[in-house]
């Protein structure tokens, strides 16, 4: 009698443990892909920076926030990475290509004072 009853425990747990995974399956709600936006401006502006072992900075592009960690070499950027790109205060997917980089560097290395 006492493995029919552990029998019956471990079914029954593993019934919740199936209901409980598929509740919660089609209760989350999936996160929608947005469209990938590709980044391209003829003026890029260091606006805000704070710099410690590596720098964060703020780099304005017409309507885009694009907020960078970097670090500098001498008086050129050693290492740049983009942390998120935000356009009318929300972040958006965004497409950096090499060319606005190196703008975004020259941003970077023409606003350190």
């Amino acid at each position: 009698m006492n493995v029919k009853q552990h029998a019956i425990k471990a079914l029954g747990a593993i019934g919740l443990t199936a209901v409980i995974a598929t509740a919660f399956a089609f209760s989350s709600e999936q996160p929608k892909e947005q469209p990938q936006v590709v980044i391209n401006s003829d003026s890029y502006v260091m606006v805000d920076k704070f710099c410690e072992e590596y720098c964060t900075a703020k780099v304005q592009a017409d309507e885009y926030e694009i907020f960078v960690e970097y670090k500098l070499d001498d008086a050129s950027v050693e290492f740049l990475d983009i942390l998120n790109v935000v356009r009318h205060d929300e972040t958006i997917n965004a497409y950096v290509d090499r060319s606005e980089i190196e703008k975004i560097n020259a941003a970077i290395v023409g606003g350190v004072e």
